[in-house]
């Protein structure tokens, strides 16, 4: 399990540092689950270490909605002020995101059944 922790670490921090060196506006995180994804893509799969790893830290994911939930309460001014905008952006971005997931997921189960 350590093993496979330490890989979604180096990952984390090897997305920080592309992010950090080049500036892009992408989180370091974001970025290093971009990588992370690549790589097991060309792996062609789930190493067991990575796989007992994150699904011992599986159940501990909501606890990640508390600092934004957090974040939320104590910029509610934001809100006030850009409230449709966010809105809008949450919309489109659902109308958009969730038909793409569901068109990528075909084409992947049909790559696989080939």
């Amino acid at each position: 399990m350590l093993n496979g922790f330490i890989v979604l670490l180096i990952f984390f921090l090897l997305g920080e540092f592309i992010a950090n060196l080049f500036n892009w506006p992408i989180p370091g995180s974001v970025m290093g689950m971009l990588l992370l994804f690549v790589y097991l893509i060309i792996r062609s799969g789930i190493p067991k270490s990575i796989k007992h790893s994150s699904e011992t830290l599986l159940p501990y994911l909501p606890l990640f909605i508390v600092p934004a939930s957090v974040g939320i309460v104590s910029h509610l001014y934001l809100l006030k002020q850009d409230g449709l905008l966010i809105l809008l952006a949450m919309v489109v971005s659902l109308v958009v995101g969730i038909p793409f997931c569901g068109w990528l997921m075909q084409k992947i189960l049909q790559w696989q059944a080939k």
